[in-house]
């Protein structure tokens, strides 16, 4: 009966990014990011995206990831990225402090916690793919999809923010909160 009932939620997460209906359901049902067993979907995501940045880099940065095992890479994108995702959620708890945006910030923390789901479902399959039929091609579009989900979710988050918040201070946080951290999780990846 669980299987059921998280499955439908799974189902529900992947709809919700591109529904507002079925976000809308979501948030009904209870707070998606307090559910005991969303760790571990959040780990999956992590280790997910971890690996296929290592591969990527493998791919197209030979260069930065040649220096040590390809595993000693996998721990330290995952720190970088875990480092980067709490990082995140309390400049949320900030911003939602500062600016009075608190009903905000539990959608906020949700889209955040949809894309990075969406996005693993959809590069686990292709990451199995690229490493085994060894067809790099495969890389061209996740770049694609990636953008069309990171879209996506960039509309979701100007919807939640035109509500009634100050397009100014979603531009602050918008640059410093969800650009700046990948800015520099890039720059620290090629000066590796």
């Amino acid at each position: 009966m669980t299987f059921l009932t998280f499955r439908r939620k799974l189902t529900l997460i992947f709809r919700a990014l591109f529904s507002q209906r079925h976000f809308s359901l979501l948030q009904r049902e209870g707070k998606i990011i307090e559910d005991r067993r969303s760790i571990f979907v959040l780990a999956f995501d992590l280790i997910t995206i971890t690996t296929g940045l290592a591969m990527f880099c493998g791919t197209f940065i030979p260069k930065a990831v040649s220096k040590w095992p390809f595993i000693a890479y996998i721990g330290l994108f995952l720190a970088m990225l875990v480092a980067a995702y709490v990082f995140k959620l309390l400049c949320n708890e900030v911003y939602a402090f500062l600016f009075d945006r608190d009903k905000e910030r539990t959608s906020v923390n949700q889209y955040k916690f949809i894309f990075l789901t969406d996005i693993s479902v959809f590069l686990f399959p292709m990451l199995i793919l690229t490493h085994y039929s060894g067809f790099r091609a495969v890389y061209y579009l996740i770049a694609v999809v990636f953008v069309a989900l990171f879209a996506v979710w960039v509309y979701r988050m100007l919807k939640i923010n035109s509500m009634n918040g100050h397009r100014f201070h979603f531009f602050l946080y918008f640059c410093t909160l969800e650009i700046l951290p990948w800015a520099l999780f890039l720059k620290v990846l090629l000066n590796i």
